[in-house]
């Protein structure tokens, strides 16, 4: 095996960069080399969790950090690499790049690398932009450490063969040491990346942008031990620097983080006041006598944030207060905080010789209970139990969730998550919860398997998390029989709705609780065809507008005396199968399909299609319809996670035939105030040109892609429409071409 080659951009450029590269492929092959194989279809996120470093990336006037108003703008280590495999026989492949580098923040990528003619070391040449060949510019020391010119940062190559593949990395490195490789580290910012291969006279190109972004929370620690004594006015004030212990963050100073206090369970985001401003203070009176909790959430400048809580003792030793009230017994839902509703508390005791006795207590007006007597025994336990409404909060995007979950795409970041998520009380989250939550979605089941109730309970002094998913924590209060003064004023459960796990459940008995951000109506369309009696027909349900889906689900209606729905099939655009729709009563289709990726669709893309047989003659659009009950809202959920309600449309258009090597529909969204994206359906794979023109027509932004054959989303970053306007975007694959117009609005 040939060793590793690694090369400075320095000295000798041509011969580091241009190297031959002899595959062993078949010439069968030889259109199609040289590929590149890592061009990413998206843009990348680069996390930076490091800390800042005052030595790299501060220079002012040109760079800047705007979140936390410095020229020392935060740095991370990031992996910029490019794997090419050349043509078998054919001659020198080269290499090159193009970074494109936004120091200052301001939207605009202004200073350029090129990998032909790199800068000095410790250096970068910024504002050269617009210069010819992006030569000159004004002189940034982006390496400020007191060290020789030798021995600070360069940007560097490092070239590796594997095989037929060669692998190429943006490095830093120094003069003294040039084999010394090191991760580049570039500053937070939204920058590109152009690069650039040739063999034999055939170019390839990779142009995308990435980001580099602080993703790291901050640290804050609450006191431990704190104490409140209630006054004269029955009221005492927590402040917030008398419960934080420290805080801190990675980018962040300390001065700028945000900081913000309340009781827990009492609201849900960033604790604020009514002004809308942090709060840091929280009051307590009498009736939050007895043991209490706070939590303190800290804010970064970027949005990360995190919180801690403590217990606080609420003390009345000079009396104070008047006598408390009966203990109160209230369940809250755990996702929400609010009081659940008609939910059964019982009062269970041994006596003995005899079976034990369970003694519901009567709810007053709120939904709560009081205990207000107790057994003539020694020992007593309460309890919670609804079983209720199965379906409420459940919908097919929870599907979509638990999948991600599984699949470790996005693992859910409550232990209460993971327990509503274990539809069958199995202590794992597996497909088959999916399985049978989807049953319950489809109708073809009425409560959760292995009697799991629709809700459970648990004490409110313990917080569901760990493996298993129940860890400790009791169900029901065990007490000893006492003076009634004697228990804590209150004695609350945390409710948790089993197989709702994004917390959309109604706190009453309904089906229509939702917590998801809503978009845009969604229209689904069908043919309206006229039946005769006998004819069979399969029936394609279509799509109108561009979009990535990551589930869907809604119900139809139609008249089975007059039509029969024998079968749904797939499309071919999604993995749609019999475990995806149900009929569990005549005349009603109910569908429900998730995927923990989203699916592209182009206008015209069907998602499935309907074996209708007509038992009369028929018009379609008159014995078909939404279905308008609420046990599946008709909604699609995106790759962003928004809702959206669908709708039902029918059409007397004719099937279309498409021609040409793609189809280009309308950008989305246009007009635009920042990015836009271009739909865009391939008939096989090639080479896509992908520019943005002004009025004159001069090109202000181009990208070259090699694509696979079917749908693509073609990004337009907000960088390259600087300014408010008019302006023209234009496609071409292979021979053909379409353009059309973009708007960009503020």
């Amino acid at each position: 095996m040939r060793k590793p080659i690694h090369q400075p951009l320095g000295k000798g450029l041509r011969s580091y960069l241009g190297f031959a590269l002899w595959l062993s492929l078949s010439p069968l092959f030889a259109q199609q080399c040289p590929s590149i194989i890592n061009c990413p279809q998206s843009t990348p996120t680069y996390c930076d969790l490091s800390t800042n470093n005052i030595d790299l990336w501060n220079h002012a006037p040109f760079t800047y950090a705007p979140t936390i108003g410095s020229s020392d703008v935060p740095e991370a280590e990031i992996d910029l690499n490019l794997k090419v495999k050349g043509c078998y026989g054919g001659g020198f492949v080269t290499i090159s790049f193009l970074l494109f580098l936004d120091l200052d923040n301001d939207g605009l990528q202004e200073t350029v690398l090129s990998s032909n003619a790199p800068p000095p070391p410790g250096v970068v040449l910024a504002n050269n932009i617009f210069n010819p060949g992006y030569s000159g510019g004004d002189t940034v020391r982006f390496d400020q450490r007191a060290l020789p010119d030798s021995m600070r940062y360069r940007f560097t190559m490092e070239i590796a063969y594997s095989g037929d593949t060669t692998t190429g990395w943006i490095r830093f490195s120094t003069d003294a040491a040039p084999y010394d490789f090191s991760p580049v580290q570039l500053p937070e910012g939204r920058h590109r990346i152009e690069w650039r291969i040739a063999q034999d006279g055939v170019e390839r190109f990779c142009d995308r942008s990435f980001k580099v972004k602080d993703c790291a929370k901050p640290v804050v620690a609450c006191k431990s031990g704190i104490s409140v004594y209630l006054d004269v006015t029955q009221s005492v004030v927590l402040n917030l620097s008398d419960a934080l212990d420290f805080v801190s963050d990675n980018i962040t100073p300390d001065t700028q983080l945000v900081l913000g206090m309340r009781r827990v369970g009492v609201g849900i985001g960033f604790p604020m006041d009514a002004q809308g401003n942090p709060q840091d203070t929280v009051r307590f009176h009498c009736d939050t006598h007895e043991d209490q909790a706070i939590e303190i959430w800290a804010q970064d400048r970027t949005g990360n944030f995190e919180l801690c809580s403590a217990p606080v003792l609420v003390y009345d030793t000079a009396g104070f207060c008047p006598l408390l009230p009966f203990p109160s017994i209230c369940a809250r839902n755990y996702s929400t905080g609010e009081i659940l509703q008609d939910v059964t508390f019982n009062m269970t005791w041994v006596e003995p010789n005899l079976p034990p006795v369970v003694n519901p207590i009567e709810l007053n007006g709120f939904g709560c209970a009081e205990l207000s007597s107790i057994p003539a025994t020694g020992q007593f336990t309460l309890s919670a139990s609804k079983d209720t409404v199965p379906l409420n909060g459940v919908t097919t995007f929870d599907l979509v969730l638990i999948s991600k979950h599984i699949l470790a795409i996005a693992p859910f970041d409550a232990g209460w998550k993971l327990a509503a998520a274990d539809a069958n009380s199995s202590n794992s989250v597996t497909t088959f919860d999916i399985l049978e939550l989807r049953k319950l979605i489809l109708g073809l089941r009425d409560n959760m398997p292995n009697s799991t109730p629709s809700w459970r309970f648990y004490v409110d002094t313990c917080t569901v998390w760990g493996s298993p998913f129940f860890g400790s924590c009791p169900t029901e209060y065990s007490l000893p029989v006492q003076p009634i003064s004697s228990y804590p004023p209150n004695l609350s459960f945390r409710a948790l709705k089993m197989g709702d796990v994004n917390g959309s459940a109604s706190n009453v008995d309904t089906l229509q609780g939702s917590a998801q951000a809503r978009g845009s109506d969604i229209t689904l369309e069908l043919p309206d065809r006229l039946l005769q009696k006998g004819e069979t027909m399969d029936l394609p349900l279509s799509v109108r507008d561009a979009g990535a889906w990551e589930g869907f689900q809604f119900a139809l209606e139609y008249d089975p005396e007059r039509l029969e729905l024998e079968m749904v099939h797939s499309g071919g655009t999604l993995s749609l199968n019999s475990e995806h729709w149900a009929i569990p009563k005549p005349g009603v289709l109910n569908l429900s399909w998730s995927d923990a990726r989203p699916f592209a669709l182009m206008p015209g893309d069907a998602l499935l299609y309907l074996r209708v047989k007509a038992r009369a003659s028929v018009q379609l659009a008159e014995v078909l319809q939404l279905s308008s009950h609420p046990r599946i809202r008709p909604e699609a959920y995106d790759a962003e996670g928004s809702l959206h309600p669908i709708q039902l449309a029918f059409s007397n258009k004719l099937p279309s035939e498409e021609s040409g090597a793609f189809q280009v529909f309308s950008p989305m969204p246009n007009p635009t105030t920042g990015a836009s994206a271009l739909p865009l359906r391939l008939k096989e794979a090639t080479a896509v040109t992908f520019e943005l023109l002004d009025l004159s027509g001069k090109t202000l932004w181009q990208q070259v892609s090699n694509l696979e054959a079917g749908a693509h989303f073609l990004e337009i970053p907000a960088s390259a429409m600087p300014q408010a306007g008019v302006y023209f975007w234009r496609v071409c694959a292979g021979p053909e071409g379409q353009s059309g117009r973009l708007v960009r609005i503020y």
